[in-house]
C-alpha cells in the first residue's frame, strides 16, 4: 500500500524553546561572552549551570576587551557596535555604509544575587534532569525572590509552551520583556509562538517596534528578520539583516536571516553563498545546519540534507524543528522506528503542534501500533476539528490494520477506511491537489471491500449447505 507523509511547511515555525536562539551565535570578529542555557532544555554540554551573564545579543562596549584590528581582516567591530581603533581608514562594510553610533543605549542586565540567583540554579538543575515541574517552582521562586529576573519569567514560558499552554508562555514572555525591554529570547519565544499558530503578521507587528527602538541589540534584528521571512516580506527581512551586518558584518544570526529571505526570493545560489560565509564563521550553528538541510533536501539529495539535519540536532538536542524534518525523512524512508523517536521528541518540546501529531500517528501506524496511532488522530479531532487531513491518516490507518485480519473485522475496518477518505477528500474540495491518491485509494477499497464481502458470503453459504447436510444426516434422510 501507497504511503502518504504528511506534507508541512519547509520552514515550520516552532516553539522558541526548540530551536537555537537567535543570540545563541557569536561572531569571531566581536567579543562574545559564555550565557547560560536559558531556554530550560539544558542545551549546555555540562549539568552545572554558569554564571548568570548578559547574553551576546547585547551590544553594550566592553571597555575592558577592546577588538584589536590587523591588516589581514575587515573592520571589526566591537560588542559595542563601534569599530575597533585603526591606524588604516577603516573599510566599508561589504553590507553598506557601517551604522555604528546610532541607537539608543542598551538597558543595562542586572545579574542575580541571594536566594534568587540560588533557585534559578536549581531550577536549571531541575530542568536538566527533566523534571519540569521541581524547575517551575524553582523559577517561580527565584521571580518572587527578585521582581527583576527576567530569566526565570522566560524560563517559566518556555515551560508553559512545552506544556501546551501557549497564552500562559505569552504572558510570561511579556513579563520577561516588561523587565528587561531588549531581551531577545523573549522576543524570539513570542515571535515563534505567533507563526506557529499562523499568525505571522501579529509577529512582525510586535517585533518591529522592539527593533527599532533597540538597534545596537543585533539579536533582536535577526529575530525581527525572522517574523518578515515568515511573513514572506522578504525583502525588508533582507534590510533588516544588512542593518545588522552594517554593525558587524560577521553576525552570524544576521548572515542566517539573509539567507532565509534571498531563498525566498529565489536566489538561491546567493543564499548558498551567504550561508557557508555563516557556517565557516561559526561550524557550530545548529540553524545554519538546518538550513543547509533545507537546501539540500529542496535539490532532492536526501543523504546529504539527513547529514546536515543530524548536526543540527547534534548541536541542539531541542531543535524541533530539525528533528521534525528528520522524522520525515525517516518515514519516507521506511526507517519508521526512528521515526517515532523524533516524532515523540518534537511532541514533548511542541504539543500544541498538531503536524506533528498527524506525523506520529502515521509512524505508529507504520510500526502497527495501532492504539497509539489512533490515540494521536483523536487528539487532532478533538483540538482542531476543521483539520480534515486527520481523515485520511485514520483512513490508512484503518486499512493498514484491516490487513492481519478476515471475514466480518476486516470488512468492517475496510469500510471506515473508506468513509474516512471519502471525508477527507470531500471536506478538501477545491483544495485537494491534483496528484493526490485519496480517490485512486477509494476505488481501490471499493474492489477489496466487494472481494471481501462475496469471500463472506460465500462462507456463508458453505456453512448453511453444511449445517443442512449435517442436519439432514442426524435425521436419516438422504441427500
Amino acid at each position: 500500500m501507497t504511503k502518504r507523509t504528511t506534507v508541512v511547511a519547509m520552514f515550520v515555525a516552532l516553539s522558541g524553546a526548540c530551536g537555537p536562539s537567535s543570540s545563541s551565535s557569536g561572531s569571531s570578529g566581536t567579543v562574545t561572552r559564555t550565557t547560560p542555557a536559558e531556554s530550560g532544555g539544558a542545551e549546555t554540554s555540562s549539568s552545572a549551570p554558569r554564571d548568570l551573564e548578559r547574553p551576546e545579543g547585547s551590544r553594550e562596549p566592553e571597555p575592558e576587551a577592546p577588538v584589536a584590528q590587523t591588516s589581514a581582516e575587515p573592520v571589526a567591530v566591537a560588542q559595542s557596535g563601534t569599530a575597533a581603533p585603526a591606524a588604516a581608514v577603516p573599510q566599508e562594510s561589504p553590507w553598506g555604509r557601517p551604522e555604528t553610533e546610532s541607537g539608543e543605549r542598551l538597558p543595562e542586565r542586572r545579574p542575580l544575587t541571594g536566594s534568587a540567583r540560588d533557585a534559578y540554579r536549581r531550577g536549571m538543575e531541575a530542568s536538566a534532569r527533566g523534571d519540569g515541574a521541581a524547575a517551575q517552582t524553582a523559577f517561580q521562586e527565584a521571580l518572587s525572590s527578585d521582581s527583576t529576573s527576567f530569566r526565570a519569567a522566560y524560563n517559566l514560558g518556555v515551560l508553559a509552551d512545552r506544556s501546551g499552554q501557549p497564552d500562559q508562555a505569552l504572558n510570561f514572555y511579556r513579563q520577561a520583556l516588561r523587565i528587561q525591554p531588549d531581551y531577545e529570547r523573549a522576543v524570539e519565544g513570542v515571535v515563534r509562538v505567533y507563526v506557529r499558530q499562523g499568525r505571522a503578521a501579529d509577529a512582525v507587528s510586535f517585533a518591529q517596534p522592539i527593533a527599532q527602538r533597540w538597534v545596537r541589540n543585533l539579536s533582536v534584528q535577526a529575530v525581527y528578520g525572522d517574523a518578515l521571512v515568515a511573513a514572506n516580506r522578504p525583502t525588508e527581512a533582507v534590510d533588516a539583516a544588512r542593518a545588522a551586518l552594517r554593525r558587524d558584518e560577521r553576525f552570524v544570526p544576521a548572515m542566517i536571516v539573509m539567507a532565509k529571505a534571498n531563498l525566498r526570493l529565489g536566489r538561491n545560489e546567493l543564499a548558498q553563498s551567504i550561508l557557508e560565509q555563516a557556517l565557516a564563521i561559526d561550524a557550530a550553528n545548529a540553524e545554519g545546519h538546518f538550513l543547509r538541510g533545507q537546501m539540500y533536501e529542496a535539490e532532492h539529495q536526501l543523504q546529504p540534507a539527513i547529514t546536515s539535519y543530524r548536526r543540527a540536532v547534534e548541536l541542539s538536542r531541542d531543535y524541533a524543528d530539525a528533528r521534525m524534518r528528520l522524522g520525515i525523512l525517516m518515514l519516507g524512508g521506511a526507517n519508521y522506528d526512528e521515526a517515532v523517536q523524533q516524532f515523540e521528541a518534537v511532541a514533548r518540546l511542541v504539543p500544541d503542534l498538531m503536524s506533528v501529531h498527524l506525523n506520529l500517528g502515521d509512524a505508529y501506524r507504520s510500526t502497527k501500533q495501532w492504539n497509539k496511532a489512533k490515540a494521536e488522530f483523536d487528539m487532532v479531532s478533538a483540538r482542531s476539528p476543521s483539520t480534515v487531513e486527520v481523515r485520511y491518516n485514520l483512513g490508512l490507518m484503518y486499512w493498514a490494520q484491516s490487513a492481519d485480519l478476515t471475514g466480518q473485522e476486516q470488512l468492517d475496518l475496510l469500510v471506515r477506511a473508506q468513509q474516512e477518505l471519502t471525508t477527507y477528500r470531500t471536506g478538501m474540495g477545491s483544495r485537494l491537489p491534483r496528484d493526490d491518491q485519496a480517490s485512486t485509494f477509494i476505488e481501490d477499497l471499493n474492489r477489496q471491500i466487494d472481494r471481501v464481502r462475496r469471500v463472506i458470503e460465500r462462507d456463508a453459504a458453505r456453512r448453511q449447505r453444511d449445517a443442512e447436510r449435517a442436519a439432514r444426516g442426524t435425521t436419516g434422510e438422504k441427500p
